[in-house]
């Protein structure tokens, strides 16, 4: 297997480099460093990546570009997660994003929590407490034809920082592909995360990630990130469509959301008249936030339909989700 060390990439270009080359279908191990730059033992070090302090770290480091064999402009890479296993994890409320952030001489009234994971996959957070360990990857992004996407940014098209808990273990994601070989970046594992992200900051967590990758030719032009798997929360095998907005505004993701779920649904079953279309995602499409609020960076949002609900729509019953999608979907 090969190890891919996080290389502390802060932009998502085709002007950097390629980190690795891979081939399709071959299993991988990405490592990912915490949103706050970098690892960390102690409240001290924690205190100082926050602030920035140290004068070389960068918020959101990503690793990439992974150059993939065979990946070419217009196809679409499946990205097929296995496992995520944290290392280190915090939790602080963020100075620029949530609802409500810190001022300058808050944080020592709200301290950082520095958690571990229990033998139970629970994480310890305070007064005795005991969360659900949850892991998830708030980064994921090919590579775009023109300009950059930061780090800690996302793209309408590429990706970026989407902060959606569906896209865990044992979930594939599928990203339109612009450049040659698709330059592959991930980052910003969190080891639980309720959707939305209120507060701006989730269990942070440093993370191997075991992956590999397959490259997909769609029938028609394909400009949505989807996510096949079972839902988190609701343990549902669903698919879900994401949606990227503007800064501060949940309501321009929801409405991205939307209309590539229009999109999608489209393609499932193009007899149907549009509006009908529409009002059917009404009664079977649920929307979820994913980074629902922040001054820094875009806002995300999904809409999940369940595979019974899609078995529903498309008259036809399937022993496997993605495998029948993929042959409506793709070449």
């Amino acid at each position: 297997m090969i190890n891919i060390a996080c290389n502390y990439q802060i932009r998502i270009c085709k002007e950097n480099a390629f980190c690795t080359k891979i081939k399709t279908k071959e299993k991988i191990c990405v490592e990912t460093i915490n949103a706050y730059g970098d690892k960390f033992e102690n409240l001290n070090e924690l205190v100082t990546l926050i602030n920035c302090k140290d004068g070389k770290t960068h918020h959101h480091p990503l690793t990439g570009p992974i150059y993939i064999e065979d990946a070419k402009p217009g196809d679409v890479i499946k990205v097929n997660i296995y496992n995520i296993e944290t290392k280190e994890m915090a939790q602080s409320m963020s100075k620029t994003a949530g609802i409500d952030p810190i001022d300058t001489g808050e944080i020592a009234d709200r301290i950082p929590i520095i958690s571990k994971k229990t033998l139970k996959n629970e994480i310890y957070y305070c007064n005795g407490i005991k969360l659900p360990y949850r892991p998830m990857l708030g980064i994921i992004a090919t590579t775009p034809l023109e300009g950059a996407i930061r780090a800690g940014h996302a793209d309408l098209r590429n990706g970026g920082n989407l902060d959606l808990p569906f896209i865990t273990e044992n979930t594939s994601i599928y990203l339109p592909v612009d450049i040659e070989g698709a330059g592959l970046y991930l980052g910003d594992v969190h080891g639980l995360q309720g959707y939305g992200e209120l507060s701006g900051i989730a269990m942070e967590a440093s993370s191997n990630i075991i992956l590999d990758i397959e490259v997909l030719r769609p029938r028609k032009k394909f400009d949505n990130i989807l996510v096949i798997g079972n839902e988190p929360f609701s343990h549902d095998e669903c698919i879900g469509v994401v949606g990227i907005g503007e800064k501060m505004k949940l309501e321009s993701a929801i409405n991205d959301a939307f209309k590539g779920t229009y999109e999608f649904v489209k393609k499932l079953i193009p007899t149907m008249a549009p509006n009908m279309i529409k009002s059917l995602i009404t009664l079977v499409g649920n929307s979820f936030n994913g980074q629902a609020f922040s001054k820094t960076s875009e806002s995300t949002s999904i809409v999940v339909i369940k595979k019974e609900d899609i078995e529903r729509i498309t008259l036809t019953t399937f022993e496997n989700l993605s495998e029948e999608i993929e042959k409506i979907l793709f070449e």
